[in-house]
């Protein structure tokens, strides 16, 4: 089946002027093949109709209309098409009165038809499938930020339509599973325990909150509200994927650095079933690293990047193991990695922060360790009271050669080195 297009796969870098137009009944622009009409026959009480174009209903119509409309947009590289939206992004008015008449023209050859009340011309962001677009990135809209500032919900249905918002924007926001965790346990009970949205109660009965799952109804509003602007991936430039992994989920975040900044490109979080809470911390880590390489592989395959996680035997042991000693799960996820072309790091675990935090670190606080100072060394033993009571002439002490390290110094050797440039504590 042919893919279908993401909005969060957008790469308008640098763009500042968008064009949005939507076409008029774009399914029913494709002709139907001949030999194929015959399937979609409809039987009714007044005659036996066929249909002629394609519809909506039938199982391959939007990958269909996908691929045709690719094909109408192949040599407009600023051009996007999301089946019938269609999205162009442009760095200046020069360019952006060049790629409408580029995009015009195609129209035109293929017999395209638009609808003009649904475009929108030469703006500097716009709201396409449920995000806000602009030159800084993609962002829920302002509106549906507004909508999660309701009270909290008084009924099942309420409370499960807030779910459904929430889930939608799950890319914009780090550890989002963490944030629903009281909630969905404070939902155990009153919905279906089946693959299925509907209550098990009355879904208008009204709901008696607890104190936790307030807590959690209220966290999951502020986390839409404070929302990543997620970055327009910009080809060439350096990438790394930072991996966590809890007892109940895991997560996974995509940057690039982009003028000495990391940026997020792709936030995941993905909920772990019972099965797999019960995992080592090995396996689970492990696991973040093969799920995220795995759903971001249209990102990663043929790029080189940096992978960091804050467990240390996960990076150095996992490639060293005897397949004999491996089980066949772990052997299929480290040959799925293994395919990727990746440079392991490990990362203080305060420091592995995702999604916004990330955003604003510097890439030299990242990648540099701290300098030691050591003219500061020498004058913070010259005024410690029991170094110096070491040198006092009636002292009984017989001092061997030895390092000494007072304990403020202590820790700044020690996180010296345990950054990122050094592999073990042995430097």
């Amino acid at each position: 089946m042919y893919p279908i297009q993401s909005i969060l796969d957008l790469t308008s870098e640098w763009a500042i002027l968008f064009f949005y137009i939507d076409l008029v009944k774009s399914f029913h622009q494709i002709p139907i093949a001949s030999e194929d009409i015959r399937k979609t026959a409809i039987c009714t009480p007044f005659d036996l109709f066929e249909i002629h174009r394609m519809h909506f209903g039938l199982s391959n119509s939007a990958s269909t209309f996908q691929r045709s409309i690719d094909e109408v947009t192949l040599d407009l590289k600023v051009v996007y098409a999301f089946i019938d939206d269609i999205l162009i992004a442009s760095r200046n008015s020069e360019e952006y009165t060049a790629h409408l008449r580029a995009l015009f023209g195609k129209i035109d050859f293929y017999g395209l038809t638009i609808k003009p009340s649904k475009c929108t011309l030469g703006v500097h962001s716009l709201n396409v499938l449920g995000f806000q677009v602009s030159g800084e990135g993609l962002s829920p809209p302002p509106d549906r930020v507004e909508v999660f500032k309701f009270p909290r919900s008084n009924t099942i249905a309420q409370l499960l339509r807030f779910l459904g918002m929430y889930n939608f924007y799950r890319r914009l926001f780090p550890k989002g599973f963490h944030i629903l965790v009281l909630l969905i346990k404070f939902l155990e009970g009153r919905a279906n325990k089946k693959k299925s949205s509907r209550p098990s109660k009355n879904p208008e009965s009204p709901l008696e909150w607890t104190e936790e799952a307030e807590i959690s109804f209220t966290a999951a509003k502020t986390a839409l509200a404070d929302a990543t602007i997620l970055k327009h991936p910009i080809p060439g430039v350096t990438l790394s994927v930072w991996t966590d992994a809890s007892n109940v989920a895991i997560g996974n975040t995509l940057m690039q650095l982009s003028n000495g900044n990391w940026e997020p490109i792709a936030l995941l979080f993905l909920k772990l079933p019972k099965s797999q809470q019960n995992w080592s911390t090995y396996d689970r880590e492990l696991l973040a690293i093969y799920t995220s390489m795995k759903i971001l592989r249209h990102m990663l395959e043929g790029r080189e990047f940096i992978i960091y996680s804050d467990q240390k035997p996960t990076l150095i042991f996992a490639f060293k193991q005897k397949p004999e000693r491996c089980s066949p799960r772990k052997l299929r996820h480290l040959d799925y990695i293994s395919q990727f072309s990746a440079d392991s790091r490990c990362v203080v675990g305060r420091d592995n922060k995702v999604a916004d935090a990330l955003s604003r670190v510097e890439i030299d606080t990242i990648t540099k360790p701290p300098t030691l100072d050591y003219k500061k060394f020498a004058q913070t033993q010259l005024n410690d009271t029991e170094f110096l009571s070491f040198f006092e002439p009636d002292s009984s002490i017989k001092l061997v050669k030895q390092y000494f390290l007072l304990e403020d110094v202590f820790y700044i050797v020690i996180y010296h080195s345990k950054s990122l440039d050094h592999s073990s504590l042995k430097t």
